[in-house]
């Protein structure tokens, strides 16, 4: 709500600083917004003469404390925000109870860090069992106050919000090695995948001082910015909470942002394309690079496509990785001319090829990480497969979701455990790829 009668002078006070445009500008949005009864359930009793205003935006305030009636005392307003929907703006989360965070216990060595609490297995089950809208969990000395917990992100399953988080709650020890010390890109849906998305790369003013950021020079700023990283369960479970249904890392940590530690395949297949197609054509990557003796892992990609990775010591810049990747991928699409494209336009691709995308290894474009959750019907994840699923075609990636990943975890075991125990150079591999292509004849290459 504003008062008609304060308008511009309240939105221009306390020292905000706003200049008289700014302030006839944000008068204009609530003018469009002018209901004429109160959307409040209990609306305040005023004295004053109130206009009130549809809750469409999101403003920033500042204030020095609450009111023993649930007021806010001395608030000024400091601008409109754009990161938060208004059904994210709950008085619970507004208003959290006081629970500090337990002192840093005394640093040992260079390499002190901070002990784990216990989780509690009472909270991980309200919060995957209960019916509460919100609730104030502690994981592991981190206190989180999590909402809208009966919000329906997969309509088509009915799977909630808490489905969602209880699910990264039980899988945080398999994805966290995969997002630990890396930028995050954020793709926020705060209203399930069926409503509006949005992408976000700097780290909201309004997290928590406790997760990580990492400095990060941007082109489009001319400077630099910060980029959120899941270091733990509880900035995990934070991310997933702001709508973060899946997690996309960078390929290269932020203390060494220009060498990834590893080089992917992702292979993003047109509209109607046969999942057998995709499998086909990833049988011939992985059959390519098991030539040039490198270890890869597979993965779905949790949607329709598929993913290759090789791990690698972080020696080589970006573009030397990108450079491995396109070798490969022209060797796979002169075997597969009817399967694969190189054509990166949506547009002008043929239909029911499978894009072999290797200029996605670039300093700031994100994969989904293994164990990921997508925002895909079914809420399915990026799965670890073995060589032997993808060589049987024994795969059916709608299969694996954030219900059935934990047992498939049970009885197959954590089939990326290893990764960072296989980093490989990539140098005999490039001569050995480098003696096919001259000893091989040029077959057509897939457009």
């Amino acid at each position: 709500m504003y008062d008609e009668k304060q308008d511009l002078q309240f939105i221009g006070s306390a020292g905000t600083g706003f200049d008289q445009q700014t302030q006839k500008d944000l008068l204009a949005q609530l003018e469009k917004l002018r209901v004429a009864r109160s959307p409040l359930r209990n609306p305040p009793k005023l004295r004053e003469h109130v206009e009130w205003v549809r809750p469409a935006m999101v403003a920033r305030v500042k204030y020095a404390n609450w009111t023993e009636d649930s007021h806010l005392r001395a608030p000024v307003f400091l601008g409109l925000r754009k990161d938060r929907t208004p059904e994210e703006c709950t008085f619970t989360a507004a208003r959290p109870e006081h629970v500090e965070d337990p002192p840093d216990p005394p640093a040992v060595g260079a390499n002190a860090s901070r002990p784990k609490a216990p989780t509690s297995d009472a909270g991980f089950e309200e919060l995957a069992h209960g019916t509460s809208e919100s609730l104030r969990l502690q994981v592991d000395g981190r206190t989180l106050a999590l909402t809208h917990l009966n919000k329906i992100y997969f309509p088509e399953s009915g799977i909630r919000k808490r489905d969602l988080l209880a699910y990264y709650y039980r899988i945080a020890d398999h994805i966290l090695p995969f997002l630990k010390d890396r930028p995050l890109v954020m793709r926020r849906y705060p209203n399930g995948i069926q409503e509006k998305s949005f992408f976000q790369k700097e780290a909201p003013e309004s997290i928590p001082d406790w997760i990580k950021r990492a400095r990060v020079y941007s082109d489009e700023r001319g400077g630099e910015m910060d980029y959120v990283m899941a270091q733990d369960r509880p900035s995990l479970l934070f991310l997933t909470n702001l709508g973060c249904i899946d997690h996309n890392p960078w390929s290269s940590r932020f203390d060494n942002q220009d060498y990834p530690d590893y080089v992917f395949f992702d292979l993003d297949p047109t509209p109607d394309t046969p999942f057998s197609t995709v499998l086909r054509v990833a049988r011939s990557i992985y059959k390519v690079v098991l030539s040039t003796r490198l270890v890869c892992f597979l993965k779905t990609s949790g949607a329709t496509g598929f993913h290759i990775y090789v791990p690698l010591e972080p020696i080589y810049k970006y573009a030397q990785a990108r450079t491995f990747a396109e070798i490969i991928s022209q060797i796979v699409a002169s075997e597969l001319p009817r399967d694969t494209t190189l054509e990166r336009s949506v547009r002008k691709r043929p239909p029911g090829r499978v894009l072999l995308d290797a200029l996605q290894n670039a300093k700031g474009k994100p994969l989904a990480a293994v164990y990921s959750a997508r925002a895909h019907p079914g809420a399915t994840v990026s799965t670890p497969v073995t060589a032997d699923e993808l060589m049987n075609g024994n795969i059916d990636p709608n299969a694996w979701t954030i219900k059935t990943v934990p047992s498939r975890l049970e009885a197959v075991g954590d089939l990326w455990k290893d990764f960072w125990r296989k980093r490989q150079t990539l140098d005999a591999a490039l001569e050995a790829l480098s003696h096919r292509l001259s000893t091989e004849k040029p077959k057509r290459v897939a457009t």
